[in-house]
């Protein structure tokens, strides 16, 4: 059936339909009942006939197109066929980024009069980037167009460039996104990696001690009795019993949330669920850390500098009000009893690092020294007193009444881990309705000072 003789079937159903509604208007119950039933079915039947020859026009319009194309694929259209019209200077034109040039190379034929035939040569393609292109896929994609043509190229490719901004240039614009994350790097946590870590199973964990203080040398106050081959009385040799005492570590619960837009998730070209829990593992990592160091027990573990010169580690003075001396220095390295030497290191940071570096002898010479083989400002031993020197940003910098630097074995430190690192992600109404992904974090851990012999701190002070 031609098209004509389509238009004019479609035409009559319509007229037939609009005869229906117009008869049923003109009654005077249509002002108060709605259309009876048969006439609505039958104004529907007239309209489903006119949807079918409506896709029968079509495809014999499609038809048509294609076989004027290739009946005469080379004529070109002129706007008195109706098709195209000349642009006006600049129309469909796109800002670009004038600095943003893009550049590849593709095989191309070129005459070699040394060998008197046709090679093959790479010639560079270069080219600017429209900033409104911004559909995903276009790199392979236009890689594809160039190398192989449309008509050649995949579905999934085609597609892409279909889905394209024609005004722009669509296909003939690729996308240079860098599939790389911009962000700082964390800097160390150094507590638990050196630290006592023991799991728990309740709210509140204890270890028995033994109540000592006296000197670094005996574990307790028990002492034997000299005596002769005869006691002088049955309790000559007896001694103080041993005082026993408990440690408490209390368990507290760290808590993040981080809602992100769904749209977010699904259109980024990263795993913005796995970047944003890395993110919250680092932040808890680096925020245990700081309150194993600095933590005031209260809602959070116990820092090693809260206790200090209490049920914690021994301070150190350095000699000097407002600054660190190298006798100070000296003085903590050997206050630490022997027996805990084997698994001790300076923990600082590194602008503290870079004060002790600095110190001098009278005759100006560097306190700590560098490799004398080397030259003067060749790469120095991270090692102070024979000591390793480990760096951490949350240890306090060098202040008068400030404790910069920790001197020991951090396993004085308890880490008692209740429930471990666990990250849920909330998909509930609160979040759905509102279009957004909430990811929960939580951890339960507690953390003191337990074994303070272990440890001693350099306290800035005369």
């Amino acid at each position: 059936m031609k098209p004509e003789q389509i238009r004019v079937q479609i035409d009559s159903l319509m007229a037939q339909a609009q005869q229906i509604e117009d008869t049923w208007n003109a009654k005077e119950e249509a002002k108060t009942d709605p259309m009876p039933k048969e006439l609505q079915e039958k104004m529907a039947a007239t309209y489903g006939q006119v949807d079918q020859l409506r896709a029968q026009l079509d495809l014999e319009n499609r038809k048509a197109d294609h076989n004027s194309y290739l009946n005469d694929p080379a004529a070109p259209p002129t706007a008195s066929r109706g098709n195209w019209r000349p642009a006006a200077p600049g129309e469909g034109d796109q800002p670009i980024d004038p600095k943003a040039w893009r550049e590849f190379e593709i095989d191309a034929m070129k005459y070699s009069p040394a060998v008197g035939q046709l090679t093959i040569v790479k010639v560079p393609v270069r080219f600017h980037v429209p900033l409104v292109v911004q559909k995903k896929g276009y790199g392979p994609a236009f890689e594809s167009y160039l190398r192989k043509g449309k008509d050649e190229m995949g579905p999934e490719d085609r597609k892409t460039l279909s889905e394209g901004i024609d005004t722009a240039g669509g296909y003939t614009v690729p996308e240079d996104f860098q599939a790389e994350l911009i962000k700082k790097i964390m800097t160390l946590a150094t507590i638990r990696s050196r630290a006592r870590v023991v799991p728990v199973s309740s709210d509140v964990a204890t270890w028995p001690k033994v109540t000592y203080t006296t000197d670094d040398k005996y574990t307790s106050a028990v002492r034997t009795t000299w005596v002769g081959e005869l006691p002088a009385s049955s309790t000559a040799h007896r001694v103080t019993d041993p005082v026993f005492g408990l440690y408490s570590v209390p368990i507290h619960t760290m808590m993040a949330s981080m809602p992100m837009s769904n749209n977010l998730v699904e259109d980024s070209a990263f795993d913005m669920l796995g970047v944003a829990t890395d993110m919250m593992a680092e932040a808890a990592a680096l925020d245990e850390n700081d309150a194993f160091i600095n933590g005031s027990g209260i809602g959070r573990p116990m820092g090693i500098l809260t206790q200090v010169d209490g049920d914690g580690p021994a301070s150190v003075a350095s000699g000097s009000a407002a600054v660190l001396l190298a006798d100070g220095i000296i003085d903590l390295a050997y206050a630490l009893p022997a027996q805990y030497e084997a698994g001790a290191v300076f923990l600082m940071a590194k602008s503290t690092e870079k004060a002790i570096r600095k110190l001098k002898d009278a005759d100006n010479n560097y306190l700590w020294p560098v490799w004398p083989q080397q030259g003067n400002f060749a790469a120095a031993p991270r090692q102070l007193l024979d000591y390793p020197v480990l760096r951490d940003e949350f240890v306090p910098a060098v202040a008068a009444n400030a404790y910069p630097i920790i001197f020991g074995d951090l396993k004085g430190y308890l880490i008692a881990d209740r429930v471990g690192l666990a990250i849920q992600r909330l998909t509930d109404s609160a979040y759905s309705e509102l279009n957004l992904t909430g990811l929960l974090l939580r951890k339960r851990v507690g953390g003191q000072v337990i074994e303070p012999w272990r440890l001693k701190v350099q306290k800035v002070a005369a």
